[in-house]
C-alpha cells in the first residue's frame, strides 16, 4: 500500500507505517505539563470502516493491527515490528484479504534506517522490499535491495528522529511542525506536517482496555491525551513544487498519551475513512531492547 493508492487493496501498509511515525511521540510535551519517557510496548488495534463516500466501492472492512516497539537511549537503536491484516468487502459482494508486515531499525543518532516490508494479497506474495538509508558527509542515500543508491533530501529525517524533533518543537510552544521524512513506505521522501492539539480526556477506546505488566504506571483512561493530525506530501518527480499548491497524498490523526501510546486512530483516504481502536496492550520493561 502506497499512500497515494486510490483504494483499499493494500490498506495494511498505511496502518503499519503509522506506528513508525508515532511510536515515540510524547503526548504531554508543552512547557507547562509533565513529560514522560516513551514506553516500549506491544499494542493490538481493531480496524473498521468509519465511513465511505457514495463514490466508493467499499462497503465494509475489518481487521487488526499489531504493533511492537522497543529501544531507546539504553539500547543501541530503536526497533519496531508491525503486522496488519484487513478484509475488505466491496459493492459486488466480493471480499479481499491484505496482510502486510513491516520491520524497521533506526540508529540512536538518526543517521541510519533499515526496513523490510512484505505484502500479501489474497494469500499471494505481492511485494517484498528491503532497504537501508544512511546519512554520511551531510548527504543521505537510500539503497533498495541490490539497487543503486538513490539520493534523499539532505535534511530528511527517519521516523524516530522526526518525532524527537517534533517533541522539541512543541516543547518550545510550536503547534505546527513540518520536515521531510523517509519511513520505508515508498522509494522517496515525503514532507510531513503535524498539528498537535491541546490536552483532552482519554478517548473512549482505552476505557476497559487491560494493560499487561502495568506496574506503577497509570491506566490510560486516567491520563490526558493530545490529538495529532498528520499530512503527507510526496517528494518525487510528479509532486507539486510547493506545498501551497499540493494536495496531501495521505492524512491521519490519532490521540497520543504522555508515554507514547496512541489510540483512536483515523486514516483518511480519497473515498473513505478507516478507524483503529485500541483493543489490547502489553508494556515491556523500560529500556527493553
Amino acid at each position: 500500500m502506497m499512500r497515494n493508492a486510490g483504494g483499499f487493496a493494500f490498506v495494511g501498509l498505511m496502518l503499519a507505517v503509522v506506528t513508525a511515525v508515532s511510536a515515540v511521540i510524547v503526548g504531554a510535551i508543552h512547557r507547562d505539563v509533565w513529560m514522560a519517557e516513551p514506553q516500549p510496548h506491544r499494542a493490538v488495534y481493531d480496524l473498521s470502516l468509519d465511513h465511505a463516500t457514495s463514490a466508493s466501492s467499499v462497503t465494509g472492512l475489518e481487521g487488526r493491527m499489531v504493533v511492537e516497539w522497543r529501544g531507546g537511549p539504553g539500547c543501541d537503536s530503536y526497533t519496531s515490528e508491525q503486522r496488519v491484516v484487513t478484509r475488505i468487502h466491496d459493492d459486488t459482494g466480493g471480499t479481499s484479504l491484505s496482510d502486510v508486515r513491516l520491520n524497521a531499525w533506526e540508529a540512536l543518532d538518526g543517521n541510519e534506517f533499515r526496513f523490510d516490508r512484505t505484502e500479501y494479497f489474497d494469500g499471494q506474495l505481492t511485494t517484498h522490499e528491503n532497504g537501508i538509508a544512511k546519512r554520511e558527509g551531510g548527504k543521505v542515500a537510500l539503497t533498495l535491495g541490490d539497487g543503486a543508491p538513490i539520493a534523499l533530501p539532505d535534511n530528511v529525517l527517519f521516523p524516530n528522529a522526526f518525532n524527537l524533533a517534533l517533541t522539541k518543537a512543541i516543547a518550545k510552544g510550536h503547534r505546527l511542525f513540518d520536515r521531510p521524512l523517509f519511513d520505508g513506505a515508498q522509494s522517496f521522501a515525503s514532507i510531513v506536517t503535524a498539528f498537535v492539539g491541546r490536552d483532552e480526556d482519554a478517548p473512549k477506546d482505552v476505557h476497559g482496555v487491560v494493560i499487561k505488566h502495568l506496574g506503577a504506571e497509570m491506566p490510560l483512561a486516567q491520563l490526558k491525551a493530545r490529538r495529532v493530525h498528520v499530512s503527507y506530501f510526496d517528494m518525487n518527480d510528479n509532486a507539486p513544487g510547493s506545498l501551497s499548491d499540493a494536495v496531501p497524498s495521505f492524512e491521519m490523526d490519532y490521540s497520543v498519551f504522555p508515554n507514547g501510546v496512541f489510540s483512536a486512530l483515523r486514516l483518511f483516504y480519497e473515498d473513505a475513512v478507516i478507524k483503529g481502536d485500541l483493543a489490547d496492550i502489553e508494556y515491556f520493561k523500560p529500556g527493553s531492547c
